[in-house]
């Protein structure tokens, strides 16, 4: 199984459609998660079939701004809890086990981010709700590091705190995606480029544990300014970060420049901490590896190949 979430910027043209489309069919996903649809209920309903899911749910557009769209195929079983102009919050039964995925969009003015972040800690506090695994995903419209964005003004320190600390109320951890590590771009040249990571997931520790061998990747533009964002949730699924020449990438090393930054601190615990094993030599093994995954892919992201 895997879920998208991709901000489309509209689907209300055959270009658009077309796009997604392509997207579709190159990554045939269980579950996908659109916003910035710009579309109303009777449009969405009529071309779900066309796109080959079996149902939708959808969050109407305001004027020609904002809207959301949930699709699902077959045999998943999506329980709507609550949605506003902002997000979807659903329940998900698949093959004997049940979580929760909330759709996420991030108000794109700095002014009204605040009742984003809000908003994300009302639907953590839903007592109904918070003992299931959480995964949320989508585009927040802020990042979470300094190093998350290149170009243009330096972010402020504070739009940063305020996400952290909703995440941290919500227990809420980011996942590493695999692929190119900025998710936005302004399609600007020379100096006026900007690039950002404004879209990911993230999940309880209880959904990491759920499906401790998910895999996240971040996919191409599709003619939007946005990435789409890949998550599969299969058991056996291993992606392997190989070299220019297509093989096979040798044996994890750790470097030490790492070890002096606290975000590897924060992905080794997430990474150790998605595991299940009732055996505790398999809980070891299988946690080592999870970690160095986790690691490599991060600081190959962040820092690029480090020189010996």
């Amino acid at each position: 199984m895997s879920c998208i979430i991709w901000n489309a910027r509209g689907l209300g043209n055959p270009k658009a459609i077309h796009n997604l489309h392509r997207l579709i069919a190159d990554e045939d996903p269980s579950l996908l998660f659109l916003c910035e649809t710009k579309l109303v209920s009777g449009h969405c309903r009529n071309f779900k079939y066309t796109l080959g899911f079996e149902r939708c749910f959808v969050q109407d557009c305001i004027g020609r701004k904002w809207g959301l769209l949930l699709l699902w195929k077959d045999p998943l079983k999506v329980e709507i809890k609550s949605c506003s102009p902002g997000h979807i919050d659903a329940i998900i039964d698949h093959n004997l086990r049940r979580w929760r995925f909330t759709g996420f969009y991030g108000c794109p003015t700095v002014e009204a981010r605040v009742a984003s972040w809000q908003l994300i800690q009302r639907l953590g506090s839903l007592s109904e709700l918070c003992h299931l695994p959480w995964l949320v995903g989508r585009d927040f419209n802020e990042v979470l590091y300094d190093h998350e964005k290149q170009g243009g003004r330096p972010r402020s320190l504070s739009q940063m705190q305020n996400f952290q600390e909703a995440l941290d109320h919500c227990c809420l951890r980011n996942i590493t995606s695999m692929g190119e590590f900025f998710t936005w771009a302004n399609k600007q040249l020379g100096s006026d480029f900007i690039q950002e990571r404004l879209d990911r997931y993230v999940s309880t520790l209880a959904w990491g544990q759920l499906f401790p061998n998910s895999r996240c990747q971040n996919l191409n533009f599709y003619n939007s300014d946005h990435r789409a964002i890949k998550i599969m949730l299969g058991p056996s699924l291993v992606w392997v970060r190989k070299k220019s020449n297509g093989s096979r990438k040798g044996r994890f090393h750790f470097e030490e420049l790492w070890a002096t930054d606290e975000e590897c601190r924060r992905v080794v615990s997430f990474a150790w901490g998605k595991g299940g094993d009732s055996d505790k030599l398999a809980a070891v093994v299988n946690g080592l590896q999870r970690c160095a995954n986790e690691t490599d892919a991060w600081g190959f992201q962040k820092y690029g190949r480090v020189k010996k």
